[in-house]
């Protein structure tokens, strides 16, 4: 049986070809910007062409979904898709068609890392996936913040995805007090997603820039500027700081709600770019402070992930043991 896994995102899309009987052995794989497309059925069109291969040669088609997602259907965050599973049915003639969250599928990943795909922020008292009965969490930037929750139940997989990007910000020193008064300036409501992502690091190079209304006619900043500038830029050294200060406080209050022994895995498409700025003691301080709870973070391994297939692997992986399972 042919499956193809796709992990969908705001800014690119990643599929997997793969048999179900061999999973690691890749038959084809590719990424695509995901705003070339007007909606995933092209996308997908595309990248059975791109393959070689046909829809008819396809069983089962797992997909990871930014957004709100059910049984039936899937609207995304931060593109203009909605993804409808009888449609997929209908277009490709493909009989097996799962959704599932694309942190779900980061957090089933989690369990397919090697100890080449990770680096560790803080060691903890396990190594990761030493014992995957254990709570594994998943969390990370990117064109938004998505956290899920994994752990294993004699031998079978169980990921959960939440809505933890939208927790209300939490400043803890003067700098991040204005800082959320700056935001709420623009947005209202602020949640760390309007700070741990990419819209949010540009948002922070503009306060440290001291600039609240955008400037129409400065070429676009992006957050891949920012952070391309930090060594030759004080404004925007800064911002990544402040960024990793509340990116290590915000993991630090997840490892607090879920005591995941199993290890948090930070993933996303901004931190991996910030290794030596993960790597500081801005971040990890952040982390840590937590008062009379210190102890407890300590204890919790901390690790960033550097293999970007992980929320497509994750997805492939499920998919693979839904199959078995059925059988």
């Amino acid at each position: 049986m042919n499956i193809i896994a796709a992990d969908v995102g705001g800014t690119k899309t990643r599929l997997i070809y793969a048999d179900t009987d061999e999973p690691h052995k890749v038959l084809y794989e590719a990424r695509y910007p995901s705003a070339e497309f007007a909606s995933f059925e092209p996308l997908l069109e595309t990248f059975i062409h791109d393959s070689g291969s046909s829809a008819e040669q396809v069983d089962v088609l797992a997909l990871a979904l930014p957004g709100l997602v059910s049984d039936g259907s899937a609207r995304l965050t931060n593109l203009p898709w909605i993804i409808e599973k009888q449609k997929l049915i209908d277009t490709f003639g493909i009989s097996n068609v799962s959704f599932m969250n694309d942190f779900q599928a980061s957090a089933f990943g989690t369990s397919q890392l090697g100890e080449e795909d990770t680096i560790v922020l803080n060691p903890g008292k396990e190594k990761p996936g030493a014992h995957n009965n254990e709570t594994r969490v998943a969390v990370g930037a990117g064109t938004g913040l998505g956290v899920a929750w994994a752990q294993d139940d004699h031998g079978a997989a169980c990921a959960y995805d939440t809505e933890g990007g939208h927790i209300d910000f939490a400043p803890v020193d003067d700098t991040q007090v204005r800082l959320l008064q700056f935001l709420q300036q623009r947005h209202g409501h602020v949640s760390y997603e309007r700070i741990l992502s990419g819209g949010g690091l540009v948002s922070l190079y503009e306060f440290c820039a001291g600039k609240q209304a955008r400037d129409d006619n400065v070429p676009e900043i992006t957050a891949q500027w920012v952070n391309s500038q930090s060594e030759i830029n004080d404004v925007a050294d800064t911002a990544l700081t402040i960024f990793v200060q509340i990116y290590g406080a915000y993991i630090g209050n997840i490892a607090l709600l879920f005591k995941p022994h199993g290890g948090i895995f930070i993933t996303g498409g901004i931190a991996a770019k910030m290794v030596e700025k993960m790597q500081s003691e801005e971040f990890i301080n952040a982390y840590l402070n937590k008062g009379r709870m210190r102890t407890l973070v300590e204890q919790i391994g901390v690790y960033l992930v550097t293999n970007e297939r992980i929320g497509v692997l994750g997805a492939m992986s499920e998919a693979v043991n839904t199959q078995r399972v059925t059988k």
